[in-house]
């Protein structure tokens, strides 16, 4: 089962901050999750539609100006990264989740999908987008139809991981409180991976794990990682 820090290393570093990335390559994640918005024609990875709770700043991520975004802490002591810096950080050692937070960055993330691949050593396979917004989705395949996404899911369908194979979608992502043996067996019988967000709690790993979740995503991997071992 793949562990992915979970924007980064975020128990131990401030969230989607290059400190909590670089991090998560220490602790040889299996890959790197992330959030994206647009900020004066930029990809830059924030989670909420405001910077107030993740840097020092205050107002909406889109009514910033590069100079202005510059001045921001994220934690670390350095500005909130682009999208373009991550991926040039990770230069294709690690898989990496890109999810769109919202629905007018596609073209872009479109782009920097394919820098990725033709100038930072990644393959194709070890990027992956994925939204709450399945439509945002659709537009990135039309734009880019070799892009992997995975359509993110807060409750159990009934038609379970339909959605997503119809959708041509690589992976279905899922929530940890309604994913069960049930949703994973058929989404591998669709020919999908399963990815669960966000384990806390070690006997939801363990549980996961044993209903043959393909990944999971963690905001500790070292502390999943040893959870994992000492139950073996």
């Amino acid at each position: 089962m793949q562990l992915f820090a979970h924007r980064g290393v975020s128990d131990l570093a401030p969230e989607n901050s290059m400190a909590a990335f670089e991090l998560a390559l220490l602790q040889q994640s299996d890959g790197i999750e992330l959030d994206v918005r647009l900020m004066s024609g930029e990809v830059v990875v924030m989670h909420d539609i405001t910077v107030d709770r993740t840097t020092n700043g205050t107002g909406l991520v889109q009514q910033y100006s590069l100079e202005q975004w510059q001045l921001l802490n994220a934690g670390d002591g350095h500005a909130p990264p682009s999208l373009r810096q991550v991926l040039t950080l990770v230069a294709g050692r690690c898989d990496v989740n890109i999810e769109l937070k919202s629905n007018d960055l596609v073209h872009q993330v479109a782009a920097e999908i394919t820098y990725a691949v033709n100038c930072l050593s990644f393959e194709l396979k070890q990027l992956c987008v994925s939204a709450f917004d399945h439509r945002v989705l659709m537009v990135l395949k039309d734009i880019l139809p070799q892009a992997n996404i995975a359509p993110l899911i807060a409750s159990c369908p009934i038609t379970l991981s339909q959605l997503a194979a119809d959708m041509g979608a690589e992976a279905l992502h899922s929530d940890v409180e309604t994913t069960d043996a049930e949703l994973v067996h058929d989404a591998h019988t669709r020919g999908l991976a399963i990815r669960v967000f966000t384990v806390k709690q070690a006997d939801d790993l363990l549980r996961l794990k044993k209903i043959g979740v393909d990944a999971v995503f963690v905001n500790d991997v070292a502390w999943a990682r040893r959870v994992l071992n000492t139950a073996v």
